[in-house]
């Protein structure tokens, strides 16, 4: 089992001669070694015991992947696996669209913090793994990008999906922010501060590639959206909507809710 690409092994084989006893508890085989050369304690086994399983295993259905014989990883494959980790969730309700985004950026800054500070996911699946918070985990659960997506070349694409599954995109769904949105002047006006100043700082950090659905940006600027928010607003719709429910597509209003865009915002973390 590999990547998208071929360059990472989920699960790889063991070689045939490795083998190793079944317990009455935790059944994850002791290894040594590198990924190359794996060797395992049978000391347990007498030599019958070690010819049975042996022969056991070549009687086995070659077309299936023989569980006591890959390298123990922690496996896990749907979305609920990310989503289903437990974490603290809080809802902030600001006065206005300004005040909202001049606590999104600080919230940006200071939320990374409060996850080092918190880390508490060392155990998946039963197993000891080399993470400290459920942030990476939850992000690949719900990474759906194509291979072009992900930059590789050649790829297959789908006309289908919102930038035909071929624009380039370089995170998951689920990840850091790509940009600053405040573009107010809190805190400028005790300090009499040149207008615009506080703008120019805040682009200073601005400086990732940001992928935006082009004719949604200029839809949003020739109505009156500052180049900051258009350009965040038009980033989540490179992406099509994660999660549509039945009897809420044609049925919803758009001249009087905001559903379908919440079906885009709240699927675009």
């Amino acid at each position: 089992m590999q990547s998208d690409d071929g360059k990472t092994s989920f699960l790889q084989k063991l070689p045939e001669q490795v083998n190793y006893p079944q317990s009455s508890g935790n059944s994850s085989p002791k290894l040594h070694g590198n990924n190359e050369k794996l060797t395992l304690e049978l000391d347990s086994l007498s030599l019958d015991d070690t010819a049975a399983v042996k022969n056991e295993e070549k009687q086995s259905n070659n077309n299936h992947l023989d569980l006591e014989r890959v390298q123990p990883s922690i496996h896990m494959d749907a979305m609920a696996f990310g989503m289903g980790l437990c974490c603290l969730q809080v809802t902030f309700q600001a006065r206005d669209v300004d005040e909202s985004r001049f606590l999104y950026d600080q919230l940006a800054v200071l939320a990374p913090i409060l996850m080092a500070l918190t880390a508490a996911t060392p155990i998946c699946k039963g197993r000891l793994a080399d993470t400290d918070a459920r942030w990476g985990i939850i992000s690949e659960s719900v990474d759906c990008r194509t291979p072009s997506e992900r930059g590789i070349e050649d790829a297959p694409n789908d006309p289908k999906m919102a930038g035909k599954g071929k624009r380039r995109v370089y995170k998951s769904r689920y990840d850091s922010i790509s940009t600053f949105i405040y573009q107010g002047m809190i805190g400028c006006e005790e300090s009499k501060e040149p207008d615009g100043l506080a703008n120019r700082v805040l682009n200073m950090y601005n400086d990732i590639p940001v992928p935006i659905d082009e004719d949604k940006y200029e839809s949003l600027r020739k109505n009156g959206i500052d180049p900051a928010l258009a350009q965040h607003i038009a980033h989540l719709f490179i992406r099509d909507p994660l999660v549509v429910f039945d009897g809420a597509v044609e049925e919803v209003d758009d001249e009087t809710q905001t559903e379908h865009f919440e079906s885009i915002q709240s699927t675009n973390w």
